[in-house]
């Protein structure tokens, strides 16, 4: 009754596409609401120019050392669910923190109707485009 499956990794692939496909209909629709009233200002005076980008690359930053904290995790464990385990984990946090900053910065877009921080929302969806799943290239299948 209470048979246990064996692991599947592929489900990384479904959640990261749904986490991507998240950010682009949310940057569709800044585009749609901020197209004709939203400039490009970056006034030395406002902290928030330069404290929203720098919380968003600390925490892509926090997501990368999770990464490595977790690689270092799997190479010391024996068993192989476990490393799967471990490896969805690390995956799905990083995944999380890019999205998160993402997400900030596309809704301090729309808040201020500045482009700014749209610049560095963009620089963020392309850096998560490059975290797809890495599961099946460590085991060699495509």
């Amino acid at each position: 009754m209470n048979k246990q499956y064996p692991y599947d990794p592929r489900s990384l692939h479904l959640i990261y596409s749904v986490l991507l496909i998240i950010q682009l209909i949310m940057t569709v629709v800044v585009l749609y609401s901020a197209k004709e009233d939203a400039v490009i200002q970056c006034s030395m005076n406002k902290i928030s120019n330069y404290a929203i980008p720098s919380f968003v690359f600390g925490l892509a930053a926090l997501g990368k050392g999770l990464w490595n904290k977790g690689l270092l995790t799997i190479e010391v464990e024996d068993d192989i669910d476990t490393k799967f385990e471990i490896l969805t984990k690390i995956h799905i946090w990083q995944w999380v923190l890019v999205q998160l900053g993402t997400l900030m910065l596309l809704t301090f877009t729309l808040m201020e109707s500045n482009f700014y921080y749209f610049m560095f929302a963009l620089v963020n969806i392309i850096y998560f485009f490059t975290l797809r799943p890495k599961i099946f290239s460590l085991t060699g299948e495509t």
